[in-house]
């Protein structure tokens, strides 16, 4: 009996002596904000997947299929667009700059429209579409990839891979089907009932598939994939050129040969407007 009263007296000065953590108001806002953040990624995602699962209101999907949607609508937010939408000059779609991958007007575009990628029925274990990377008006094959995914028990092996010509690699990831679509969808079941971790799914996909392939594109085709100085236009550079002395201009040629040749560029134009 008094080997319990001291244990219990023990563990209760134990407790009453352990520090209580409180976080500050800072990181109570900077949490509020993640949080925010994370529930407007998973909206706009959503978004899109209302409307294309308007085109199967009288097919249930299994949750394969419901998942791969979900890969189909982040794609496009990355910047990558339908094939057979390019081809077709679907109206309104808009040039991305190189530095740029989300266009609110083409996702909007083309998650209002029957998607074309294609997929074994009635198993739905195998999904394929060829996508073509808005960074250009014209027709090119180094934009253009194909995204397969496979379906093996529980999981789907997706994979994004350049146009041959390129001699690019391509891009895996493995998704559990599980951990994103919780439910088979039917027009009983609500969308977000169907879906969880969507903003999870949209880091995974951009950084393990979409963004690495779509900096191999444009690197190919001399363009400034990453928010960079060479990334931002021409006229804008020689506006800062301007503010910088003639010694600073040469220290900063240093950096690379297109700066060295832009800024003698610049140099040339200044000395025959000042002359």
């Amino acid at each position: 009996m008094k080997l319990s009263c001291i244990l219990s007296l023990g563990l209760h000065c134990v407790l009453l002596a352990a520090p209580t953590t409180r976080l500050s108001e800072t990181q109570q806002s900077a949490i509020m904000e993640g949080n925010e953040e994370d529930n407007s990624i998973e909206r706009s995602i959503l978004d899109g997947l209302n409307q294309l699962h308007k085109f199967f209101i009288n097919k249930p999907l299994s949750q394969a299929h419901c998942l791969f949607l979900a890969v189909y609508v982040i794609g496009i937010q990355v910047g990558f667009i339908p094939q057979n939408f390019f081809l077709n000059r679907l109206m309104g779609l808009t040039q991305l700059e190189s530095w740029s991958t989300f266009k609110k007007s083409n996702v909007e575009i083309c998650c209002n429209q029957a998607p074309t990628y294609e997929y074994d029925s009635p198993h739905e274990t195998f999904f394929t579409e060829n996508f073509i990377t808005a960074a250009s008006v014209e027709e090119d094959d180094i934009l253009k990839s194909k995204l397969v995914a496979l379906v093996t028990g529980d999981f789907m092996m997706v994979t994004l891979s350049p146009h041959p010509s390129t001699q690019s690699l391509g891009r895996s990831t493995c998704l559990s089907i599980g951990r994103y679509v919780i439910k088979y969808s039917d027009s009983e079941i609500p969308l977000e009932s169907c879906y969880q971790k969507l903003n999870q799914l949209q880091m995974q996909l951009r950084n393990e598939l979409f963004v690495p392939v779509r900096i191999s594109q444009l690197t190919l085709l001399d363009a400034s994939p990453l928010p960079s100085f060479m990334g931002i236009p021409r006229e804008l550079r020689f506006e800062v050129y301007k503010y910088l002395k003639s010694t600073d201009l040469k220290k900063l040629a240093w950096v690379n040969k297109a700066i060295q040749m832009e800024t003698k560029l610049f140099s040339t134009k200044n000395n025959s407007l000042t002359n």
